[in-house]
């Protein structure tokens, strides 16, 4: 093998051990970056959520956020919505001038996941104007932030969700380290789920808590849902197959109208939609990645070197090799012409009765050359019905031929007959 092929071989060999490498380390996620933000990739980022939820909603699935006053707008035009707000529900209360108790009395619904209560003037009481506030779990029953234990699958909670005649009741594990806070519901909500902590010892005695974290309400014409986990509003809570039951079947309450997703760092439409294109290009993620965008950039090195040398060798001249001359026909003539010199019509009559019936063997399992008449006969019959001819025509046509065969000499134009005749047989076999 030529030095430049072995070069070659060589480089491809590394940039596939390398990409190899890369792909199989494993990924650095950023735990600590809660900002389910649309555009993060991280755990607790929203943009595979919203990518998931866009697909798989057939009522429709948006993300907003300083355009949510166009959504408000279209509410007094008798269009409706789901608004979905995962700690941020203040944003939009300090800064937008609506109301949205007054939306949901119009018929819109509000999924608040959230982990704070809210008791100001300018977010207008929703806490005590729907009567629910939140209570922080007390340590003693394991409640954590500490994102750690999310690899700790022996210290893990029991959310149990509560039949409400439209899914039935379901049991699932999920971290301490999404609930820090239970809820506490008044008389005109309707549990949804609750929260089983796992039992530690205190002292001597084993203690364990049980809490509501989930909770709906009818005010006015729409609803309201009050959920006190909101990290699983997240990329890690679709993906977890305990988490992402629990996130659809709370949308699911909300009924069929469109989804709204409150978002503050949104920056519109355009830019996210030019970035998911961006997303779908194999370059741009190549770039993306530093592991692979370096073994991209070592490839066009190497492509560019490679032209580079080439181009400084000179091109072999290729000769230009005649193929060999066909002799056949030369070859048949010559033995033709002896026969016809010879006027040998019988040998030349034999051999052309062993060609046939050696086709006839392989092309219609028919073989006329058995000594046996009862067998033969079932032969010609056999190739009678394959040809279309009499078995008695048949039979006299074999007969005729072999006959030819045993004479001294035969003419030339009997010859002509007997050949056209086997030519014959065999046309129609090929048919």
């Amino acid at each position: 093998m030529k030095a430049s092929r072995v070069f070659i071989v060589v480089i491809i060999a590394l940039m596939a051990v390398i990409l190899l490498f890369e792909l199989n380390a494993p990924t650095r996620f950023k735990w600590d970056d809660k900002s389910q933000s649309y555009n993060s990739k991280q755990p607790f980022g929203c943009y595979v959520m919203d990518s998931v939820l866009r697909a798989s909603l057939s009522q429709g699935y948006e993300v907003c956020g300083s355009d949510i006053d166009q959504y408000f707008g279209r509410t007094i035009n008798s269009r409706k919505y789901t608004f979905l707000f995962t700690n941020n529900y203040a944003d939009v209360a300090y800064f937008k001038d609506v109301n949205l108790l007054d939306l949901i009395k119009d018929g819109n619904n509000v999924v608040l996941a959230t982990d704070e209560n809210y008791y100001s003037y300018e977010v207008s009481d929703l806490s005590e104007e729907l009567d629910f506030h939140l209570s922080y779990i007390d340590d003693i029953y394991m409640s954590t932030s500490n994102i750690e234990t999310l690899s700790d699958r022996t210290l893990m909670d029991t959310i149990h969700w509560c039949d409400d005649g439209m899914f039935g009741p379901g049991s699932y594990l999920v971290s301490p380290a999404f609930c820090n806070y239970e809820l506490k519901l008044s008389s005109s909500f309707r549990p949804l789920a609750t929260l089983n902590r796992a039992k530690r010892l205190v002292g001597s005695q084993a203690e364990g808590y049980v809490g509501t974290i989930a909770g709906i309400r009818n005010y006015g014409k729409g609803k309201f849902i009050v959920v006190s986990m909101p990290m699983i509003f997240s990329n890690y809570g679709i993906l977890d197959d305990n988490i992402r039951p629990l996130v659809l079947r709370l949308l699911s309450e909300c009924g069929n109208l469109p989804i709204v997703r409150y978002d503050q760092s949104y920056v519109g439409k355009t830019t996210h939609e030019q970035d998911e294109e961006g997303e779908g290009s194999p370059l741009r993620y190549l770039l993306a990645n530093q592991p692979l965008r370096w073994a991209f950039y070592l490839a066009l090195a190497t492509l560019v070197a490679f032209v580079f040398f080439s181009a400084r060798r000179r091109q072999r001249v290729i000769p230009v090799i005649t193929p060999p001359v066909n002799h056949m026909m030369d070859f048949v003539k010559r033995i033709g012409g002896i026969y016809y010199k010879r006027h040998d019509n019988v040998d030349l009559l034999t051999k052309k009765y062993a060609t046939f019936s050696n086709d006839l063997r392989t092309k219609a399992m028919v073989d006329i050359d058995i000594d046996n008449n009862e067998l033969i006969d079932d032969e010609l019959q056999l190739l009678s019905n394959r040809t279309g001819i009499p078995r008695d025509e048949l039979q006299r046509q074999v007969r005729d031929v072999k006959d030819a065969m045993m004479a001294t000499s035969i003419s030339d134009k009997r010859l002509q007959q007997l050949i056209d005749v086997m030519n014959d047989i065999m046309h129609r076999i090929n048919i």
